[in-house]
């Protein structure tokens, strides 16, 4: 049996008149005795006003105390506990588990489908059977529409993928139905029929719907909300309260066809008689009445500024009254933190900040990442070194230094993963510092093994939800983020502790840690958690809410495309034509609804409102909004604004112009303000890379070298001694290749010589060859067969391409003058004199030639191996320095002096393995003084301590390994 009820639409012609209509339809009785004993007192019987989010619920509090004000989903849950019986509701989660098992069923008895059950194609799913069922239609409908629409073309194969799509997908739906009566629990849908068959001992009386429809309003109500409302037991008075510009927008006509003959009235009197003022740029055209800023961040730091300059001039309102207007609350709320604190201005927000943001959720993620990589180096570091966790060893945690000293030990050992490597490495591990750590990696990683192994889901997920209880960190009470903290770990371990029950009750498949890391990193996403506000101050809302707010000024920003208006969640298994059989609505019915919205915001304001957009979105263009057009249609009176002064109101600006003030600050930021005003001036050579008391000391010719690619680098090399951060790799590094080439290369010389050879000549080049090839393939067995391949390849040579090998074998055998004794590895230490452009000097070095080869007339030849390309001679120092030394060291060798004959680069890549030092005598002596000059030059630098960020190609940049420490004052300069 329906209640005989009143329902009425009541028409209001803007956002000021919608607030006034609702405060008096809650506080107000419109029909003396029929919802209240007396006009004018708050009515006693239950009212609930429906709001499109729990912000706009919030801004609605503030002028009404009474009513229970809910959003959709909290409109079902008001009438679901008013049940004699409320059977229990499905959670969304119970839902998707259930939609999973259902789909699986589904494609069991329909055959092979042409896609895969992925978690993404689950949830897509089950909102496109909600929408289907809140647009009142019933599965075996959808299955006839659509066939209908597909016509009868069996030749059509394109009809016939959707076909069979539409079987599988009214399967799937009609499994998942049966599975919900079974689990005794009622979703949304089934509660509705309920709600419609089962009258309420303690009905809800009075209802006020102050949203549209979802085709005029994201958030609204669909046609299965309104038939229940209009239907259900009990209710006796139903108020739909919209704005002329809504209804026009085609929410006037979808009402009537739901409900012919509906009661409508307009809203008593005019609230407020004229709009608020539209402040434009100075200057602007008319055809452009809206701001243009750089970014996001501009744009708040806009508003910072002209609310400070409003309050100099007096003509400020309490912040309370302002509000900034946003269509996604990330990242202004984010950036808001940053701006409008700077500026000390307080603010609150009641938009929910989304969980996977918080540092929880990328700890879990962390855990996840280490299984998912077969237990990596990097990620059991990470791990050991993450602040969320703690590991111990016996009684005591793993310190910092352990976990370093463990992630030089496995880089030595080449460790690239797997538990079972580790473990057969711990056995034999010689690293004391190390062993704390070392003992909690494997311990974490025996705990966590399972999740890479095929295993129930629930198990899996209640293995992860363990170890997060077992080594999650204890949060200190001191700590400033620990009540953030707290709510985000509790938010984590709930919806573990949930999706383990769920999995086990309802549907509970093998997963692997890939599934896991899926369903987890999915279902994090989902969550969201509001942030605890300062409750007083500038309102950050988002455009829904404020239509619920009585605001003085209102600040409308980010009207970008596609934000502003926002695109629509597209449908993926049908087309738009397929879609509207069912009742999907046009592009053109939701942009008219969306104009209407922006148009009634601009009037949202009682004194002024100012719009902008912004041309940079991380680095990227973006477009403005086509909406911004429509600002005219709103008819609101223009002010130029008024520029902004050049008044400081950010912290930063107080230190960084002139003359600097200290005011703002107090307490511990003002004593390290003093401390930063009282420092050295920021252009003095100690900020830009000038050291002293650099000890003097013999360097050797390749840290000389690093100094000319990068005078930092070398200092933090060098003089600081900065370790490098170790990288997995599956094949050696270059500095281990090297290594590895250079001992190859020694070996066979040193094999060769003691063979009884001398030197390599077309008549013994085979025998050299083969001696090569049985010293290279005993270095190989030293390596993994993968990258024992590779440098196979290198040195050996491929059908395609000569190896390293050939080049250096050829290179001697086609020498005609014989080599009497080969210095391989050769030290060159000490002091070398050098001729300058200011005269003789003396200069100790270090050094270390690959190959110094002697030759019968008196010569040497100077070999340097390079894996890379060979340096450009402009630039090189080892060959030509080394060249000198070695004169110089081999002065009665043999009882003889040495000449340098011959020098070159032996490079594996490149156009020519074999490029010569110089050309000619005179490219010989131009060459040796030019190395001169540059190494004297470079040796006094380092002396005077000059080590600025100034590397000879800023493409060092991406690959150096330090770069967190260096200020990179080069920027600006290339």
């Amino acid at each position: 049996m329906i209640t005989p009820r009143r329902t009425q639409l009541i028409r209001v012609p803007g956002l000021h008149a919608f607030r006034h209509v609702i405060v008096n339809l809650v506080t107000l009785t419109p029909e003396p005795g029929a919802l209240s004993p007396e006009p004018g007192t708050l009515n006693p019987e239950p009212v609930l006003v429906v709001v499109p989010t729990r912000g706009a619920a919030r801004q609605l509090q503030r002028a009404l105390d009474g009513p229970d004000i809910v959003t959709r989903d909290e409109l079902y849950d008001r009438l679901h506990d008013r049940l004699t019986k409320p059977p229990r509701r499905l959670s969304a989660l119970e839902r998707d588990v259930i939609t999973q098992g259902a789909a699986r069923a589904a494609a069991a008895a329909g055959g092979e489908l042409s896609f895969q059950l992925r978690p993404g194609l689950i949830a897509e799913m089950l909102r496109f059977y909600d929408h289907l069922r809140r647009q009142s239609q019933q599965v075996k409908r959808f299955e006839e529409l659509i066939d209908e629409a597909l016509g009868l073309d069996d030749a059509d194969r394109a009809a016939e993928r959707l076909r069979k799509q539409t079987r599988f997908l009214a399967g799937a739906f009609r499994e998942y139905e049966r599975r919900v009566r079974d689990s005794g629990g009622c979703d949304e849908h089934t509660l509705r029929e309920r709600l419609m068959a089962e009258p309420s001992a303690d009905p809800i009386r009075h209802v006020i719907v102050t949203v549209a429809d979802w085709i005029a309003d994201a958030d609204g109500l669909y046609a299965a909300d309104f038939d229940l409302l209009t239907r259900i037991p009990g209710l006796e008075a139903l108020d739909i309260v919209s704005t002329e510009r809504v209804l026009a927008s085609g929410f006037h006509e979808r009402l009537h066809t739901w409900w012919p003959g509906l009661e409508e009235v307009s809203s008593p009197g005019v609230v407020q008689a004229f709009g608020p003022a539209l402040i434009t740029p100075p200057d602007a055209s008319t055809d452009e009445p809206w701001w243009t800023l750089r970014d996001r961040e501009e744009e708040l730091v806009a508003i910072a500024r002209r609310l400070k300059a409003d309050k100099r001039t007096g003509d400020a309102v309490p912040l309370a009254r302002t509000a900034v207007v946003f269509k996604r609350p990330l990242p202004y709320l984010y950036l808001a933190a940053e701006v409008f604190r700077a500026a000390g201005i307080p603010y609150q927000s009641s938009d929910a900040l989304p969980l996977a943001a918080e540092p929880t959720a990328a700890a879990i993620d962390l855990v996840l990442e280490t299984v998912a990589a077969d237990f990596s180096r990097g990620t059991l570091v990470a791990l050991l070194r993450s602040p969320h966790f703690t590991f111990g060893d016996g009684d005591a945690d793993v310190t910092r230094e352990s976990v370093s000293a463990l992630d030089r030990a496995l880089s030595q050992a080449r460790y690239l993963g797997d538990l079972d490597r580790l473990e057969a490495l711990a056995t034999e591990w010689h690293s004391a510092a190390s062993f704390p750590a070392l003992h909690a990696a494997l311990a974490a990683a025996r705990e966590l093994a399972p999740l890479a192994t095929s295993l129930p889901a629930s198990t899996q997920i209640a293995r992860l939800l363990a170890f997060w209880s077992a080594h999650s960190r204890p949060i200190a009470d001191d700590d400033p983020y620990a009540s953030r903290e707290r709510r985000a770990r509790a938010a984590v371990v709930d919806m573990l502790s949930a999706l383990t029950a769920v999995h086990a009750a309802h549907d509970d498949p093998p997963w692997t840690v890939d599934d896991v890391g899926i369903a987890v990193r999915r279902w994090i996403g989902e969550q969201t958690f509001v942030q605890q506000s300062a409750g007083a101050g500038l309102f950050l809302l988002d455009d829904r809410a404020v239509r619920y707010g009585d605001f003085d000024d209102v600040a409308i920003v980010g009207v970008i495309e596609p934000d502003w208006p926002e695109r629509p969640r597209r449908n993926i298994f049908y087309p738009p034509s397929l879609l509207a059989s069912l009742g999907w609505p046009s592009e053109k019915d939701r942009r008219a609804a969306d104009d209407a919205r922006f148009l009634d915001l601009l009037t949202c304001a009682s004194r002024r409102t100012i719009v902008s957009t912004f041309t940079l979105d991380e680095d990227a263009l973006v477009s403005r909004s086509m909406q911004l057009d429509e600002i005219p249609r709103a008819r609101l009176s223009t002010v130029a604004g008024t520029p902004f002064d050049n008044a400081r109101i950010f912290a930063d600006e107080a230190l960084a112009l002139e003359p600097i003030a200290l005011d703002p600050f107090e307490g511990e930021a003002r004593v390290w303000a003093e401390l930063r005003t009282g420092r050295s001036p920021a252009d003095g050579p100690d900020y830009h890379g000038t050291a002293r008391d650099v000890p003097a000391r013999a360097w050797s010719v390749s840290a000389i070298e690093t100094y000319l690619d990068c005078p930092f680098k070398f200092f933090a090399q060098h003089v600081l001694k900065i370790e490098e951060e170790p990288e997995d790799e599956e094949v050696m590094d270059p500095r281990r290749q090297g290594q590895f080439v250079h001992d190859v290369f020694q070996t066979f010389f040193a094999a060769w010589q003691d063979a009884g050879h001398r030197a390599i000549t077309p008549e013994n080049l085979d025998d050299a060859r083969d001696m090569f090839t049985a010293v290279v393939d005993g270095a190989l067995e030293r390596l993994p067969a993968a990258e024992a391949g590779l440098e196979r390849t290198r040195l050996l040579g491929s059908p395609a391409a000569a190896g390293l090998g050939e080049a250096v074998l050829r290179m001697e055998a086609e020498r005609p003058i014989a080599v009497v004794e080969r210095l391989l590895e050769r030290r060159l230490d000490g002091e070398l004199s050098i001729a300058t452009a200011d005269g003789p000097r003396a200069i100790a070095l270090r050094g270390k030639a690959d190959r110094l080869d002697l030759l019968e007339d008196g010569s040497f030849r100077l070999i340097d191996y390079k894996l890379g390309w060979p340096p450009k001679r402009g630039r090189a120092l080892q060959l030509p320095i080394y060249s000198l030394c070695a004169e110089q060291r081999l002065a009665g060798h043999r009882g003889r002096t040495w000449t340098l004959g011959e020098a070159v680069f032996l490079a594996f890549k490149g156009p020519r393995r074999v490029v010569p030092l110089f050309s000619s005598a005179a490219d010989r002596v131009k060459v040796l003084a030019d190395a001169q000059q540059r190494l004297a030059d470079t040796v006094d630098a380092i002396a005077r301590g000059e080590f600025p960020p100034m590397p000879d190609d800023v493409y060092r940049c991406e690959s150096c390994s330090f770069a967190s420490v260096c200020r990179k004052d080069y920027v600006g300069d290339v």
